[in-house]
């Protein structure tokens, strides 16, 4: 918060009107040393007319105002009290007096002057701004929203309002908002370190990390040492996932603040990018050494865990995945109570969903094991997914609507049982997903229609472009072509949007039965899968779909592999029918393709 410029207060001092004040003398030359910064000569030609003219309302104002100036708080705000004691609706007075309760940290008085201030003069931008800023110190960000829009309304040019809109999307997690309110601001002070700073951590926000990162270079030429900048411009280059050029500026940011856990965090998480695990642990240590209860390390730290095979740690660290920022949005809160191991023998028990598709299709095998335990498990997941889910060994039902909890004894994430059986077991009895039989020989006979006698593999190249890491996780259908050269194979593209348009590229070189357009549920990819004789998928929700059928199925890994898919190693504990292709440069398939070729040749 800022006392307002001279020049605006100023502005208030030469609009008196003839019918408050009338111009004398005494009156022009006070106001003249004012308007010069003269202030102490100012101070007593007010206290003058003031020692003639108790009662002179505007004078009491203007010598308050010159008080504010100085930052005489206690004195303004005697002459401000004294001015609105003889007008009580003198919109000017009651802004600067909530600029002076402002000063002082009197934020509910302040709004309370700045509200009268609105309802005297309702069209007073400045006053609607300056409310504004109270609320915004009060928490109270839609009303301060509101009425920063309202100050934009009455004065376009109104640089702090625009700000202020910027910062309250912000708040409420408005991100794209926020980027047009900063962008907005920055036409009239493109070089404000503030709108530099806020616009480079809102186009982060927003994944327009090379926008961002020239915004924070901006900041830093003007500051160079600026802690956020530093970080900003680090987690800006971590976005375009150039990971070298991040940790260099990391670095440099943790040199200014070597005690941010935030900042080790964020380190840990590109170590991690570039499969430096152990010197991403250490990261996560300190976070946690500096902050005990810093919810996304300990959920790094559990991911890390889990995919060294620690499942004990893993999954204890893990749970804190459930506090992070997004997990508290993202979890539900059911009425019913938490499954902490609780025996659960003659329970109803609610398995809810979590996370992505693959996610689900992942730990829906843990409802059998619930079931076993002795609970009736009804399970909460999507429509897509659930005529598959119905058909898991101990499911009584399948929900598509979050249940108020009437009738349920516990409920748990799917991803937190394992957290809570006490045992490092992996339930990886497949299959555990099924379809109906009918379905199967329906489209077998389909596919061995085109097929003949050749075998027949599915293939998915690309995953979910949404993920941080799409470019990496997955690859270019023209640089698995080399595998187009083994014979006796009938190719069938499971792959569905977008890249569906690259098999144009390959079609006279490499024959492929594109059928994304006739995949329309999991289900009916699933039916289509279990007809065919191996898959080949980048890491994507069809390996894991393909596994839990317990096909045959052997997934492209990018260097930095999921922690479900463990360090290193062509097996998988989650997946006896999965085989493992890994990356060893990250972004470089060419070895992988060779040795899927190989792998073919030897079928």
């Amino acid at each position: 918060m800022r006392v307002r410029p001279t020049q605006d207060a100023m502005h208030n001092a030469s609009a008196l009107t003839p019918q408050e004040t009338a111009s004398t003398p005494a009156v022009d030359h006070a106001l003249a040393l004012h308007r010069a910064g003269q202030f102490d000569r100012a101070e007593l030609a007010y206290r003058a007319i003031l020692d003639a003219q108790p009662h002179d309302a505007n004078t009491s104002y203007m010598l308050g105002v010159l008080y504010l100036q100085r930052s005489d708080v206690e004195r303004a705000i005697e002459c401000f009290d004294t001015s609105l004691a003889l007008r009580p609706d003198d919109a000017d007075c009651l802004n600067d007096r909530g600029i002076a309760a402002l000063s002082r940290g009197d934020n509910e008085g302040a709004a309370d002057f700045f509200r009268r201030a609105v309802e005297c003069a309702p069209q007073d931008a400045l006053a609607h701004c300056n409310l504004g800023k109270a609320l915004r110190r009060l928490l109270k960000p839609e009303e301060a929203l509101n009425h920063f829009q309202r100050a934009l309304a009455l004065d376009h040019d109104l640089f702090e309002a625009a700000l202020g809109s910027a910062d309250m999307h912000e708040v409420l997690s408005s991100p794209h908002d926020a980027v047009a309110a900063y962008e907005y601001a920055a036409r009239y002070a493109p070089d404000d370190l503030r709108v530099l700073l806020g616009l480079g951590l809102t186009l982060n926000a927003v994944r327009r990390h090379a926008e961002a990162e020239a915004c924070f270079e901006r900041a830093l030429q003007k500051e160079p040492e600026n802690v956020h900048a530093l970080f900003g411009i680090a987690f800006a280059t971590d976005g375009q996932l150039k990971f070298e050029d991040a940790l260099v500026r990391y670095q440099r940011a943790l040199e200014a603040l070597p005690d941010s856990p935030t900042l080790h965090n964020n380190v840990a998480f590109t170590l991690t990018c570039m499969s430096r695990y152990d010197e991403a642990d250490h990261h996560l240590r300190r976070a946690i050494e500096l902050t005990p209860d810093l919810s996304n390390a300990y959920k790094l730290l559990g991911m890390s865990e889990l995919r060294r095979g620690n499942f004990r740690k893993g999954w204890e660290y893990y749970e804190y995945r459930k506090t992070t920022p997004s997990g508290l949005r993202d979890y539900p809160k059911c009425e019913m109570p938490e499954w902490r191991g609780e025996p659960i023998e003659g329970k109803r028990f609610l398995l809810t969903r979590e996370q992505g598709a693959g996610d689900q299709l992942q730990f829906i095998r843990y409802a059998s094991v619930l079931h076993d335990m002795g609970a009736t498990v009804d399970v909460w997941t999507s429509e897509e997914l659930a005529p598959l889910f119905a058909r898991v060994r101990g499911v009584n039902d399948v929900l598509t609507a979050l249940p108020h909890g009437a009738g349920y004894d516990y409920y748990c994430p799917m991803m937190s049982v394992p957290a809570w059986l006490n045992d490092d077991a992996i339930p990886n009895a497949v299959p555990y997903l099924s379809v109906d039989d009918t379905q199967v020989a329906a489209w077998r006979a389909r596919l061995e229609q085109a097929a003949g006698s050749r075998k027949k593999i599915g293939l998915v190249w690309a995953g979910n472009p949404g993920h941080y890491l799409d470019v990496y996780r997955s690859a270019q259908l023209a640089a698995l072509e080399p595998l187009a050269s083994v014979g006796g194979l009938a190719w069938f593209a499971l792959q569905k949007g977008a890249p569906e348009t690259q098999l144009d590229g390959v079609a006279h070189r490499w024959p492929i039965c594109a059928l994304g357009q006739l995949l329309d549920s999991f289900y009916t990819t699933a039916a289509v899968i279990q007809s065919l004789d191996l898959v080949i998928t980048v890491d994507t929700s069809v390996a894991h779909l393909a596994g839990a059928l317990g096909k045959p199925v052997w997934v492209m890994l990018p260097k930095q592999a999921d922690w479900r898919w463990m360090m290193s190693g062509e097996r998988n504990p989650w997946y006896p029918t999965t085989r493992l292709f890994r990356q060893q440069v990250l972004g470089d398939w060419s070895p992988v393709v060779e040795a899927l070729r190989g792998a073919l040749e030897a079928l």
